[in-house]
């Protein structure tokens, strides 16, 4: 398998979570009324979520951890 395939797996899987997670805990927190408060909770969680899972997609490229069974 390529140093892509350990890249893709970490880096979509940590991003999607992370940022839906982020941003569902967040909406508990801000006022619905303003629109500001709710487009910088939106970038705040897209930017953390795609920050982590470049970094962790980066080091999954160097140690490849397999998410999956291997299939025989």
């Amino acid at each position: 398998m390529s140093k892509w395939f350990y890249f893709k797996i970490a880096f979509f899987s940590i991003s999607a979570g992370l940022f839906v997670g982020l941003f569902v805990y967040g909406l508990f927190d801000i006022d619905f009324s303003n629109s500001q408060a709710i487009m910088k909770l939106l970038l705040k969680s897209l930017a953390t979520g795609i920050g982590t899972g470049l970094v962790l997609g980066i080091l999954n490229v160097f140690f490849k951890i397999d998410n999956f069974p291997k299939k025989r």
